[in-house]
């Protein structure tokens, strides 16, 4: 009995071994995949997909040759893939933080990829991607930066090289996988209907809401009431400098602006609250944050009645959490890029 109990327990040990079946994976030693990573056969040109692994499989790194490595899954899938399509569990934890930490901030409409397009763990082009949109895949848009374009050598830098430019980018949630992460802005257009879109007058829809719907005369649909933000220059550290309302006239058939402001320096988030209660009536309620010769300011409007009204003006004691010194961003990003760490 004690030589058959040995023998099952050598045996067991030698399956968890050999890739059998699940196993438990130390955190220290797991991987994460990218969504969508081929697992190949071997290294030969023509070697085979095995397997397609989704985002966040933990796997074991068995070897490395150059920038491939053999893993196997905790499910027993063991194969070849690039090492690049892979995140440490350092900088796993580090994204799970980031959407911990954003996860109570208001979303800013839906926008989509334009092409495929990789999400990033931070806001820089050389940080690591974890997730690659399709084309026309939505995101919710979070908020957005203004940071230095870097080269790809500051990834392994020792001190910051110079910037090449300007880049903004989107803080987004994918709903899919419920996980925030940074994207290049230019690279995804808001999801707002084209016959409203074509009113943009060449500026960047920034941030964009439904605030109400009006029925057409002559189909009975219902055409929805925009409010939205825009940005007219590129380079300008807040994140707008107009707001509208768009409104579906049914008269003329199509959408007309009913109210704007420009000139404005305003950043988000932006707060739309339905039910609100004013001294002009019940409505929507619309607060914004704007730079007023540096010094941040409250302000507030309401949408009732097929108006805009603005109401009152305060200025925010402080600086708010989500308008840190240097700018939208630094709040969120884990590594600084003054000194990059290899990745």
């Amino acid at each position: 009995m004690l030589l058959r109990a040995i023998v099952a327990v050598v045996s067991a040990w030698a399956l968890a071994g050999c890739g059998g079946g699940p196993q438990e994976l130390a955190e220290d030693d797991a991987f994460y995949s990218r969504n969508r990573v081929e697992l190949y056969s071997g290294l030969e040109p023509d070697a085979p997909a095995i397997a397609v692994l989704d985002f966040d499989t933990r796997a074991r790194i068995l070897e490395t040759h150059r920038s491939f490595v053999r893993l196997r899954t905790v499910d027993g899938r063991e194969g070849w893939a690039p090492r690049a399509m892979l995140l440490d569990s350092d900088v796993r934890g580090r994204l799970r933080a980031l959407t911990s930490r954003t996860a109570a901030l208001p979303g800013h409409g839906l926008y989509r990829s334009r092409d495929t397009l990789n999400v990033h763990t931070q806001p820089y082009r050389w940080a690591p991607t974890f997730y690659q949109l399709e084309k026309d895949e939505s995101v919710e848009m979070l908020d957005r930066t203004l940071v230095d374009r870097l080269p790809a050598a500051a990834a392994t830098a020792r001190t910051p090289p110079e910037p090449t430019g300007l880049d903004y980018w989107y803080l987004v949630r994918i709903p899919k996988l419920d996980q925030t992460g940074w994207l290049i802005a230019n690279m995804a257009y808001a999801d707002i209907p084209l016959e409203v879109a074509m009113l943009a007058q060449g500026r960047s829809i920034v941030a964009y809401f439904p605030i109400g719907s009006v029925a057409d005369r002559g189909s009975g649909e219902a055409k929805t009431t925009w409010l939205w933000f825009q940005s007219s220059r590129g380079g300008q550290v807040h994140d707008f400098d107009r707001m509208a309302v768009l409104r579906w006239d049914a008269r003329r058939s199509r959408y007309v602006v009913i109210r704007q402001y420009s000139a404005l320096a305003g950043y988000l988030p932006v707060e739309v609250r339905p039910n609100f209660n004013s001294e002009r009536g019940t409505g929507v309620g619309i607060q914004v944050l704007l730079d007023n010769d540096g010094q941040l300011r409250s302000r507030n409007y309401i949408y009732t009645a097929d108006r805009v009204y603005q109401l009152d003006e305060k200025p925010v004691a402080g600086t708010p959490q989500h308008v840190p010194p240097g700018g939208y961003g630094s709040r969120y990003v884990f590594a600084p890029p003054e000194s990059p760490g290899p990745q």
